[in-house]
């Protein structure tokens, strides 16, 4: 009798345990919690700033021709030289032109001396009006022709338009050219320009550029002023609009085309408007959200939010999907989940830097 009772105290018992068990066969777990960082939203932070890259680009790169045509003579420059505006560049053969020159200088000054005879006698009324005309008509025919020799013979002289350096040499001396043969090209480095890209969403900020400058890492350039240039009104074809900058080469300047730059624009902002980190930001399809941290409990909430401005510092402006004062993940946001509950860090103390302790 004894054993029985016992035997029937053990099934029990076991019946019992196994009634605790889950009806999959396994113990209930834990609800995770993941540590996340938050960052709440202020009026004062706003971020009116933007950084784009470029290029260095000269302000003009003129290929030079003569007006006329012949042999060179002399070729006084080589790539890269440096030439001052009205510096001469290069030289046509003078020779026909000179003996053209003679040849018209000739003939208007023996039609001239025609001309002033006929003019006093048509003035005294001593011959008749139309043969004054056809003695005139060959003065100013003379005249244009002579005027004609005396440019063309300057213009066998190729002088620079404005200084600046050579930047290709396109024919070799004492090779025959004619007119508009290009010559030699020159770049313009008294002022240069930095060619950034720029998206839709960013082309009425940078129309609205208070202050800008720009650092060039390789000439060793820091926070140097521009000057809004220009800004296309018709996209490219990657979709982008070109902004133009432009800035004075002083001598003391080791800067030259074609290096990289970065351009730091202060525009226009929104008084009222609001920024958040950049990782705060993800992407869904065509929509960008943020984590939206719930205090009452400890949850999380998926917000869409319309992005203005993508600033400098690793920050953004935020258009509209946010308030002053509510609390946003800013780490791990790819990790998250709708209505899953996270715990925000501590913000580490000055003397606990990285927060490892």
């Amino acid at each position: 009798m004894k054993f029985k009772r016992f035997f029937l105290f053990m099934v029990a018992g076991v019946i019992a345990f196994a009634g605790c068990k889950s009806s999959t066969g396994e113990a209930p777990q834990a609800e995770t919690i993941k540590n996340v960082k938050v960052e709440t939203i202020s009026d004062g932070v706003v971020q009116n700033a933007m950084t784009l890259n470029g290029k260095i680009k000269e302000k003009s790169l003129t290929a030079l021709s003569f007006r006329v045509g012949g042999p060179l003579a002399k070729l006084n420059v080589k790539q890269g030289d440096y030439v001052r505006a009205g510096q001469v560049i290069a030289e046509i053969d003078q020779r026909d032109y000179q003996l053209q020159l003679a040849t018209t200088k000739a003939q208007f000054e023996q039609i001239e001396g025609e001309y002033q005879r006929y003019k006093q006698l048509i003035e005294q009324k001593k011959i008749p009006e139309n043969t004054f005309e056809k003695i005139k008509s060959g003065y100013l025919m003379t005249k244009t022709a002579f005027e004609n020799a005396q440019n063309q013979l300057l213009d066998t002289e190729l002088k620079a338009p404005f200084s600046g350096y050579i930047y290709e040499k396109f024919v070799e001396n004492y090779q025959t050219v004619g007119a508009g043969t290009p010559i030699v090209s020159i770049i313009d480095n008294s002022h240069l320009e930095v060619v950034v890209s720029v998206s839709e969403s960013q082309l009425n900020r940078v129309k609205s550029d208070k202050k800008s400058y720009v650092n060039v890492a390789n000439a060793g350039i820091q926070q140097l002023p521009v000057q809004l240039l220009s800004v296309s009104e018709k996209a490219m074809q990657d979709g982008l609009y070109e902004v133009k900058f432009s800035f004075e080469n002083k001598n003391e300047l080791k800067v030259a085309p074609g290096m990289t730059a970065e351009v730091h624009i202060f525009c226009q902002t929104d008084a009222n408007q609001l920024s958040v980190a950049q990782t705060a930001i993800f992407h869904e399809d065509t929509s960008t959200y943020v984590w939206i941290y719930n205090t009452a409990n400890s949850k999380v909430e998926k917000r869409s939010v319309k992005i203005d401005l993508d600033g400098t510092q690793g920050r953004v402006n935020i258009a509209s999907g946010l308030n002053s004062g509510e609390q946003v993940v800013t780490a791990g946001v790819h990790y998250l989940v709708e209505g899953q509950k996270v715990k925000p860090l501590k913000t580490p103390s000055v003397t606990n830097i990285g927060g490892l302790l």
